[in-house]
């Protein structure tokens, strides 16, 4: 019988006591994940990778955050050592769910704000993503496992050359720009996050792991589809240069341009055949372009 009491006296302590345990786990664990996220955006500021409009659509959202939750607080006049853990947990969970939804926020908004500035004469645009250039100094390590994946030798070699360095920074930089084509919209993050992510992870395997085949698969993959593109614009132009010489396809510009006025076409063709004839040239000369400065990624 005394046992029983014993154990009847003592339970509600001992489940309230495993209870508030768990829960100052879970306060502890917010707590840690929110300082981790600050620690990572102030480390961001600190090396510059934050552009102004990111910095201050970050600001006002966290704030924002922040504000709701002290409204969800108790009263400072009522605080109590449960209620201050409460409150501190709170701010903490305001801080995680931020950083967690910050890629549905953020993008959108810093587009807004950049476009807005632009079209006021302000130049606040910054780059989503950067990286700095490897370098002996710094990379050595991961500079010789990847001249050992591509050119069988490292750094030390009588073998290595400077322009080998090049060609793995030039991938680098080529990966962090599409990265940046790809974030350039309003939307550009959301719509292309799967891509975004892929590029990222390309770029973390060559600069971490020393590992440049997803970035060379990458490359040549643009490289192919401009290949094709310029292809099919040639294939435009000999048509077009074809209807200049002798006119037989009164229906010919429309099938590649848009924006052509039919009327002013019947009236006086030439004049717009020779200027569709200009761009299709700038385009296949620009693609030609495009693949050369691909083409410096390439061993």
């Amino acid at each position: 019988m005394m046992p029983m009491i014993i154990t009847m006296f003592f339970t509600p302590a001992l489940i309230t006591t495993t209870l508030f345990s768990k829960e100052i786990f879970l306060i502890l664990a917010n707590l840690s994940l929110s300082l981790g996220y600050l620690t990572n955006f102030a480390y961001r500021i600190y090396k510059k990778q934050v552009s102004k409009a990111e910095l201050l659509v970050t600001s006002i959202s966290l704030i924002a955050f922040l504000t709701l939750a002290y409204f969800l607080c108790p009263p400072i006049a009522t605080l109590t050592f449960i209620s201050a853990l409460t409150a501190i947990n709170l701010m903490a969970v305001a801080i995680n769910l931020f950083f967690l939804i910050k890629h549905v926020i953020v993008p959108p908004c810093k587009k807004f704000i950049e476009h807005i500035a632009q079209y006021l004469g302000f130049d606040i645009a910054g780059r989503y993503y950067s990286k700095p250039p490897l370098t002996l100094e710094h990379d050595r390590f991961v500079i010789d496992h990847l001249l050992r994946a591509t050119y069988k030798h490292d750094s030390y070699s009588p073998e290595f050359k400077r322009v080998e360095l090049e060609h793995f920074n030039n991938m680098l930089t080529k990966l962090s720009q599409y990265i940046d084509k790809y974030d350039e919209s309003l939307l550009g993050y959301i719509n292309n996050q799967d891509v975004i992510a892929d590029l990222e992870d390309q770029i973390a395997k060559l600069t971490a792991q020393g590992n440049p085949d997803p970035g060379y698969a990458f490359i040549r993959k643009k490289i192919g589809f401009k290949t094709t593109k310029i292809h099919l614009l040639t294939e435009a132009r000999d048509k077009l240069v074809a209807e200049l010489e002798a006119p037989q396809d009164p229906k010919l510009i429309f099938r590649f341009f848009k924006g052509v006025e039919p009327e002013e076409y019947a009236t006086d063709p030439l004049p717009v055949l020779k200027e569709g004839l200009t761009h299709l040239e700038h385009e296949i000369q620009r693609q030609q372009d495009k693949i050369a400065s691909l083409s410096t990624c390439l061993p």
